[in-house]
């Protein structure tokens, strides 16, 4: 036991101590407790000197603290007690209370004792308590690490993000929320942080990601935070799920996309709508002038019969028109099917193409073994288009230029081939003949007509070919669902 002049030597000390203070023997009596402590468990000194220390510890402890107490005093050392650990006392009145202690051995020549400063961090715990309370319902998810990159906190939207319980997170390499591929270097990072930290936006240039507890990946935002406590230097990252935001960001890079495409096409239909007016308002033209030559020579029958091709070409280039816009304004399915004379329509828009001209010939070999259903209007503009390639492209060495255009059933679909014998098209250049804005020469007009038609006819669901020899013409063939779908 310590000697009564030992004892009166701390009691003074004690009695000044603005901390709450205690001192216990090597078997755990309570030797001394200034008015701090006793006041701090709401004891008095009778009720509390000379009982084992253990009185003041909670029961889920109380039964192996004496392990502790012992091997203490095997190695008595200043130290701060519960490292890493929450600290707990039990008042008289069995109320827990956290604490912070710090022990000291005392040496006299007969034993020593362990001299026991007590801080009371209620209030703390109580700041603690609603900062975590404040940054759990914080809409970013916070994690913070220590020097070692170990996390030390995370609150409930990191766990939501990440997929993990908090108590899985606590205390694990920052490197498990990272992705497989980053996480060799990222020590290095976070080691070169520490060393020259400053509040700032972390990656900055790099596109950064996260990891899930599922493997999964997710874009990020990551803010860093260094903060300064008792503990140490740490770091508050502040993270961000960008992925509705890049989500967005590509959903309107499509829809730009669509939109200038959509632009692109309109352009077309406009050029498409001028040009193939050209050529029916010369053939009016034409034909007017062969009235004029009619009446001059009283000739009013002609006079009639051409007038009235007049009026049919006028009537159809009205109707052309607006179907061009009627699929300029389409989406999928909202132009409705009807039957379909393939015969009279390839006749009505050779006429409108070529008018009186016939250094062009048409050979028409159509079935009629089934109905064709489909969207007229479409079926104009992809026919004007290829009527009005094989014109262009007729080859002026040969005798005749010939266009054949042969239809078949085959199943549920029809095949209509387009074949003339103009120039063709050189072998390197037939890849990309549907490809937009791509003129093979200056009879190429836009670059448009041939990349919208393979729109059109992918939108029906149909195929189109070409094969062609240079010098010797070319073929188109045109596969479509007989019955629209």
């Amino acid at each position: 036991m310590p000697t009564d002049l030992l004892i009166d030597k701390y009691r003074l000390a004690f009695n000044i101590s603005p901390v709450p203070l205690l001192l216990v023997s090597d078997n755990g009596e309570i030797i001394l407790a200034n008015s701090g402590l006793l006041d701090l468990f709401e004891y008095s000194a009778e009720a509390l000197i000379g009982k084992n220390v253990e009185i003041l510890v909670p029961e889920s402890v109380r039964g192996h603290h004496h392990e502790l107490r012992n091997a203490y005093h095997r190695v008595p050392t200043k130290r701060s007690m519960g490292d890493g650990r929450d600290l707990y006392g039990v008042t008289q009145s069995g109320h827990t209370i956290p604490l912070e202690l710090g022990i000291e051995p005392v040496s006299d020549s007969d034993t020593t004792m362990a001299l026991i400063a007590a801080i009371d961090i209620r209030q703390r715990k109580i700041h603690e308590e609603r900062m975590h309370q404040a940054m759990d319902a914080a809409a970013s998810a916070m994690v913070m690490v220590n020097h070692q990159g170990i996390i030390v906190f995370v609150n409930r939207t990191a766990s939501l993000l990440f997929g993990y319980d908090e108590k899985h997170m606590m205390g694990q390499p920052v490197e498990m929320l990272i992705p497989e591929t980053f996480r060799r270097a990222h020590p290095v990072y976070t080691s070169g942080y520490m060393s020259d930290s400053s509040k700032r936006a972390m990656g900055l240039g790099r596109d950064l990601f996260a990891r899930r507890k599922d493997g999964t990946q997710f874009p990020v935002e990551i803010s860093l935070t260094p903060v300064e406590t008792s503990d140490g230097k740490m770091v508050m990252s502040t993270i961000i799920d960008l992925s509705e935001r890049v989500a967005a960001a590509a959903a309107l890079a499509r829809k730009n996309n669509e939109l200038e495409a959509l632009n692109v096409e309109l352009s077309h239909f406009a050029n498409s709508a001028s040009h193939d007016l050209k050529a029916p308002l010369s053939s009016i033209a034409g034909l007017l002038q062969l009235c004029i030559e009619d009446l001059e020579e009283g000739d009013t029958a002609e006079v009639h019969k051409n007038m009235m091709k007049v009026i049919d070409i006028s009537r159809r280039s009205a109707d052309k028109v607006e179907g061009i816009l009627r699929i300029a304004r389409a989406g999928r399915d909202s132009i409705p099917k009807e039957k379909v004379s393939l015969e009279k329509l390839i006749q009505e828009i050779w006429v409108d193409l070529t008018g009186a001209d016939i250094s062009s010939e048409l050979r028409l070999d159509v079935s009629k073994a089934k109905t064709l259903v489909t969207e007229l209007a479409t079926m104009r503009v992809v026919f004007e288009n290829l009527l009005s390639n094989a014109i262009r492209y007729a080859d002026k060495e040969k005798e005749s230029h010939i266009i054949n255009i042969k239809s078949e059933y085959t199943g549920a679909d029809i095949k209509i081939t387009v074949t003339d014998n103009g120039i063709g098209i050189p072998k390197d250049s037939v890849g990309k003949v549907f490809m937009m804005f791509k003129r093979l020469d200056d009879r190429s007009g836009d670059g448009l007509g041939l990349s919208l038609v393979k729109k059109q006819i992918d939108r029906l669901e149909g195929t189109i070919v070409l094969s062609s020899i240079e010098g010797e013409g070319a073929t188109l063939t045109v596969t479509l669902p007989a019955k629209g779908k």
